[in-house]
């Protein structure tokens, strides 16, 4: 889905005193800044008002998709989360997009540093959805302690922090976490290895995982290899000019993942973790089970499953059902 026709006159609004082509040649900086590989290094990302504004017309369409898309998964499951706390929220993005999945949100926090970007998330969530948030200005490794939370997101944030700082991060929004634990990440093979040491320190806390992974046995892709999706977003003309681009959508990649507390259960069905492969008379998927990594290929002589299996996606179970 495009984003709600609310959010994206907000974010027209954000351009109406600010010089468009300024914006487009701070872009480079910021591209620059986001594909700095080491984690260690990172330095404050955005730098001044052109690059934030080139960040809102860029980035946040794609992170509203990958949001969508990820906490679209975790509403088929039986929760009902009446508070939410977002961290390294930003401009609120993740937020936004889980009061339109999860209506029933009564509480929402967000942490950030910047504080242009708490305006923009304030502003937002008060006019589209009647919610005053509460949003505290506050970098995420030195806050003691996160209050207890239904839901807890990390939206393209713990890549942002050192190792030792997203594990300490990690830990203490475990405690918070009351219901579901989620968390979305680039979806590069240096993001997915943070995941995946991530994902094991979750298991390690008793956490059970939800999604992708239809199992909590050690990740069983090599270190060459990274569990990533993709969703594909409509370009608005304001996107398309900031970016310089000629396609009129964008191919979004990210890693993720869903960790809850309590009995819940967890898939057990293998999940797509590539995109199918379509051959004239079968199509090939590439699966995580149970049992590691296995193919399996659907024949026309099959007709029934195969006309099912045409129907799946990269990212769906094997029967669909997720």
């Amino acid at each position: 889905m495009p984003l709600p026709n609310s959010f994206l006159k907000k974010l027209e609004e954000s351009f109406e005193t600010t010089n468009k082509l300024t914006v487009k040649n701070e872009r480079f900086y910021l591209t620059q800044n986001y594909t700095d590989q080491e984690r260690a290094n990172l330095k404050r990302r955005i730098q001044n008002t052109h690059q934030r504004l080139s960040y809102l017309a860029t980035r946040v369409p794609a992170t509203y998709a990958v949001c969508e898309d990820v906490l679209g998964r975790l509403a088929q499951y039986d929760f009902e989360f009446s508070s939410l706390l977002d961290l390294g929220a930003g401009p609120g993005t993740a937020s936004i997009c889980a009061k339109y999945i999860f209506p029933e949100l009564e509480k929402i926090a967000l942490i950030d540093q910047d504080k242009d970007f708490k305006i923009f998330a304030e502003s937002f969530l008060k006019v589209a959805h009647h919610t005053q948030p509460l949003y505290e200005l506050h970098d995420l490794t030195k806050v003691a302690k996160f209050p207890p939370t239904d839901l807890v997101v990390f939206s393209y944030s713990l890549n942002e922090l050192s190792e030792k700082d997203a594990s300490s991060t990690l830990h203490k929004a475990w405690l918070a976490t009351k219901k579901a634990l989620v968390i979305i990440e680039p979806g590069t093979p240096n993001a997915f290895k943070g995941l995946k040491k991530l994902r094991q320190e979750l298991i390690n806390y008793g956490a059970h995982i939800l999604t992708p992974c239809p199992h909590e046995n050690a990740c069983p892709l090599s270190d060459n290899d990274w569990c990533h999706f993709s969703v594909r977003l409509e370009r608005t003309s304001l996107h398309k000019y900031i970016k310089d681009a000629t396609l009129s959508y964008e191919d979004e990649k990210f890693s993720y993942l869903i960790a809850v507390k309590g009995p819940q259960k967890t898939i057990s069905l293998p999940r797509i973790i590539k995109k199918p492969r379509k051959r004239p008379g079968h199509v090939i998927f590439d699966l995580c089970t149970e049992n590691g990594l296995q193919q399996e290929t659907f024949s026309k002589k099959d007709k029934a499953l195969y006309k099912d299996a045409q129907k799946l996606k990269w990212g769906d179970c094997l029967t669909g059902e997720k």
